[in-house]
């Protein structure tokens, strides 16, 4: 599932490998919510720009990169208020 993209591969702090479904087989990002789990897949062509720029500066080729933004989403910010 992973090499046909319908799944990513993420390794945790401590070395576990955990998979996560997506709905888009091409190369993307997340935002995860620390609270509630939500996970939202986002384009960032500024992330590739950036990647891509800083890999070559510093003599790096074959490069990949997992991004994830994580915060608290809308329906856990109300929640929290209450």
């Amino acid at each position: 599932m992973s090499s046909a993209g319908t799944v990513d591969v993420l390794r945790a702090e401590d070395g576990e490998v955990l998979y996560r479904r997506c709905t888009t087989a091409q190369h993307h990002h997340h935002l995860l919510c620390r609270y509630c789990g939500k996970t939202v897949e986002i384009d960032a062509p500024d992330i590739e720009s950036w990647a891509t720029k800083t890999a070559r500066a510093r003599h790096f080729s074959d490069v990949t990169h997992t991004i994830e933004i994580v915060g608290t989403c809308q329906s856990c910010q109300r929640s929290r208020a209450q």
